[in-house]
């Protein structure tokens, strides 16, 4: 989607910008595979509809996996009345599958605890495991580019690894654009005190599990210090669904206190296990080793293109 918004600023002026991107898109693609299809944006729910109507006249065919049936899309989401037309659609074009499996299998993978750390006082701990990746490189500050001409500012970087203090990066007004840019320009990450998150850092809760999946579809290593475990670091975050079995909460009780601190999130609820699931797999030796190829490949391929380049002017 950010995608397509980028487009869309390219053709302003178009009588209908949406036909003209649907025409890009499917001149360059006849099959559409979006994996963790989900909508909880209200400018990508307004201009799903018609830019689906485009795609589907062009020929496009969509397959898509979701945690989410149709009908349940863009649940309670801003102006849903006006998002209900593309259901209608996706029902029409597609045929729905339902997948229920209890396996999940990205936790079949041998997690080893080589980057995660929750002991306390393991800042330091982080830092220096973030120099050993660095080498020889110097540690600065630095700029990187993100969509649309923002730039995003890294606390450290070097050697194609970021470091950040949590805040810092899911504290702040960020979004996928921005985890898209950090990830363009660092294979690897290194976050500093990833809290507990409950119903007072819900906004930090959302930022985080974007920048997961960013991180995951980006194929990068993430390095962090947490106050818990994956499944614990979320445990408080619920569906509306959930609620229902949890016990009333009494007026006795502080406010630090963990039923206090429940977050009552649709969207969080069901990004809940798909965030602790990849952040597993992403500690576990198989997921590491993909990393390393990928870094390795990179780097085999800059090297090539620097000597072909040399190669170039000498002649």
């Amino acid at each position: 989607m950010l995608n397509v918004h980028s487009r869309l600023q390219r053709h302003k002026g178009v009588a209908d910008p949406l036909e003209v991107v649907a025409g890009e898109i499917s001149h360059e693609s006849i099959l559409l595979c979006l994996d963790e299809f989900m909508v909880n944006d209200v400018a990508d729910a307004l201009i799903l509809n018609r830019l689906f109507k485009h795609l589907f006249c062009n020929g496009v065919i969509l397959v898509a996996t979701s945690n989410r049936a149709p009908d349940n899309l863009y649940e309670r989401g801003l102006q849903r009345d006006l998002f209900l037309p593309f259901i209608s659609t996706l029902k029409e074009r597609c045929i729905i599958h339902e997948i229920g499996s209890s396996v999940d299998y990205r936790r079949r993978t041998s997690a080893e605890e080589g980057f995660y750390f929750i002991q306390n006082g393991t800042s330091d701990f982080l830092m220096q495991r973030f120099k050993e990746l660095i080498g020889e490189h110097i540690a600065r500050p630095q700029e990187v580019e993100v969509v649309m001409g923002r730039r995003l500012e890294v606390p450290l970087g070097a050697n194609g690894c970021a470091y950040f203090p949590f805040e810092e990066l899911c504290d702040k007004p960020l979004g996928a654009a921005d985890y898209f840019g950090l990830c363009k320009n660092f294979h690897t990450l290194a976050l500093d005190g990833v809290p507990i998150f409950g119903l007072h850092n819900r906004t930090a809760a959302y930022r985080f599990v974007t920048l997961v999946d960013v991180m995951y579809e980006n194929k990068a290593r993430l390095m962090c210090t947490a106050e818990g475990t994956p499944f614990e670091i979320l445990e408080r975050i619920i569906t509306i669904a959930d609620a229902q079995y949890v016990a009333p909460r009494t007026s006795s009780r502080s406010r630090k206190n963990d039923d206090f601190d429940l977050c009552v999130d649709n969207e969080l609820g069901f990004a809940k296990d798909r965030t602790i699931s990849r952040l597993t797999e992403m500690n576990s030796k198989e997921y590491l080793e993909q990393h390393s190829e990928m870094i390795a490949n990179k780097w085999f391929e800059v090297s090539r293109n620097e000597a072909k380049n040399e190669n170039a002017v000498h002649a």
